[in-house]
C-alpha cells in the first residue's frame, strides 16, 4: 500500500498571513530563496503529500491567487494563525488537514506519512523538531477541526493552549526540516541551505546562474 493510499483525503492549509516584521515588513511567503519564492518551495514539497492546497491570510489575494490555489482571507483579521486555520476549515470537507506557515522552505517530503501513523490513532498529531513543539505544523483528522472552530468561536485564539487541550501527541522529526525564516540572518542562512541542496542534487552542476 503505498503513503497516499495509507491516508485519508487530506487537504494543505498553508499559513500565510505572517507580516515578517523582523524583516522588514515584507510579504514574507514572497520573499525569494534560490530563485522562487518561499510559498513555492513549500508547495513543491506539500504537492505530491495531499490532495488539495489552500493559502489562508494572504495579504494581496492578487499574487497569490497566480500560485493556483484557493485563496481564503482571515475572516477576522489580526487574530492570528489560528484565525486563518479556521476560515480556511471553512472552505473545505476533507477527512483530514495538514496545516504549516510558509516560512519553512525545508519541508520533508515525508511530511504527511510521518505523522499519519499518530493521526490514525488519537486523531491528531504536531510536529517537534530540536526539542520545540512546532505548534502550527499538525495534522488532524475533521472530528479535532470542529473542536477547533469551537475553541476559535468562544474566545479562544492560541493554537498551543488547544494543542495542550487536547493533549495532541508530538511527533519528533529533523530539526534541519523546520527551519523558518523570520529574521534577515534565519533568510541568509536559508539562502546558503538551498544553495548547498540544489548543488548536491543528483545532476546538477553546482552552477548558480
Amino acid at each position: 500500500m503505498s503513503a497516499l493510499e495509507a491516508r485519508p483525503p487530506t487537504t494543505a492549509v498553508i499559513l500565510c498571513g505572517g507580516r515578517g516584521r523582523r524583516l522588514g515588513g515584507i510579504d514574507k511567503p514572497l520573499v525569494e530563496l534560490a530563485g522562487r519564492t518561499l510559498l513555492a518551495h513549500i508547495i513543491e514539497r506539500l504537492e505530491p503529500q495531499v490532495d488539495a492546497i489552500v493559502l489562508a491570510g494572504a495579504g494581496s489575494r492578487e499574487r497569490y491567487q497566480a500560485f493556483g490555489y484557493p485563496v481564503v482571507p482571515d475572516r477576522e483579521p489580526d487574530q492570528g494563525p489560528l484565525a486563518g486555520i479556521v476560515s480556511a476549515l471553512a472552505a473545505f470537507e476533507t477527512a483530514w488537514t495538514l496545516t504549516t506557515p510558509a516560512d519553512t522552505p525545508f519541508l520533508p517530503e515525508d511530511l504527511v506519512s510521518s505523522l499519519a501513523p499518530c493521526c490514525h490513532e488519537s486523531g491528531a498529531a504536531v510536529v517537534m523538531a530540536g526539542g520545540c513543539r512546532q505548534n502550527l505544523t499538525m495534522l488532524f483528522d475533521r472530528r479535532h477541526a470542529a473542536s477547533m472552530i469551537d475553541f476559535y468561536a468562544c474566545g479562544g485564539r492560541a493554537v498551543h493552549r488547544w494543542l495542550v487541550a487536547h493533549e495532541v501527541e508530538p511527533v519528533e522529526l529533523a530539526e534541519r526540516e523546520f527551519f523558518n525564516i523570520n529574521t534577515p540572518q534565519d533568510l541568509r542562512q536559508a539562502r546558503a541551505l538551498a544553495l548547498k541542496q540544489q548543488v548536491g542534487k543528483p545532476g546538477t552542476s553546482g552552477k548558480t546562474g
